[in-house]
């Protein structure tokens, strides 16, 4: 009973100590404020051609921000919460993670053409890892071109979120029938191995010698009865 009460107490404040790491906190959102500005300043210089939709955003997001120094407690808390979410949400949280998802698109491209096995797999990596490139092209063409205000720059990333997510779908689709027929291709290997392993042990056992089960005298396989003790051969080692 004791240790019942003890691993509840345990569980109590190990629950108590989560919701207030989860909590929000005015320190907690001031902090996420400065790192997403140091962020959004990162992607204007990264992604030029969204400098002024990123600008748009900074000014709606940081009167939201600047409205949050008159007021207290939750509501202080939220206003500085609601300023991070609109300043990061849509199209900038997009830029945020968009190059990690082309660095994805790019290595998977390289490996399911350098993995590939047997020919239909070879043929069906190189189509999906063409298609990957022009998609790389695509998209990075569109990142370069960038857009003025951010209703067009929601639109571009998520028509480039959608070309890579197709693309990436495609060689994935590669990747996973490729790794079927090599996993099939090992299996019958070791079904083979397997099966010429018993034939051996089969041919093995008719030729093994037997023990005389009177005198424990060891005898060929051709011989009927022991050559100690001169007892007949068990039917077992027959």
């Amino acid at each position: 009973m004791l240790r019942l009460k003890h691993i509840l107490s345990t569980l109590l404040m190990v629950i108590v100590l989560l919701a207030a790491a989860c909590s929000k906190s005015v320190e907690g959102e001031s902090k996420k404020w400065a790192a997403n500005q140091t962020t959004v300043t990162t992607l204007a210089a990264q992604y030029p051609g969204f400098k002024d939709a990123i600008e748009a955003r900074k000014q709606r997001a940081q009167k939201l921000f600047d409205e949050a120094a008159n007021l207290d407690g939750e509501q202080k808390i939220e206003k500085l919460s609601s300023a991070n979410t609109t300043l990061m949400q849509g199209f900038v949280g997009d830029l945020n993670r968009i190059d990690s998802k082309l660095k994805k698109l790019r290595e998977s491209r390289v490996e399911a053409a350098s993995q590939a096995g047997d020919k239909s797999s070879r043929l069906g990596a190189k189509v999906a890892a063409q298609d990957a490139q022009k998609t790389v092209e695509r998209v990075e063409k569109l990142l370069k071109t960038g857009a003025k205000d951010e209703a067009s720059a929601d639109a571009i990333l998520k028509k480039a979120n959608s070309d890579i997510k197709t693309a990436q779908a495609a060689v994935d689709k590669v990747m996973a029938v490729d790794k079927k027929k090599q996993d099939q291709k090992a299996a019958d290997k070791k079904a083979a191995t397997d099966t010429k392993a018993k034939e051996k042990a089969d041919a093995d056992a008719k030729t093994a010698p037997w023990t005389c089960e009177y005198c424990k005298g060891s005898n060929p396989h051709t011989e009927n009865k022991c050559t100690s003790c001169g007892a007949p051969r068990p039917k077992a080692a027959k």
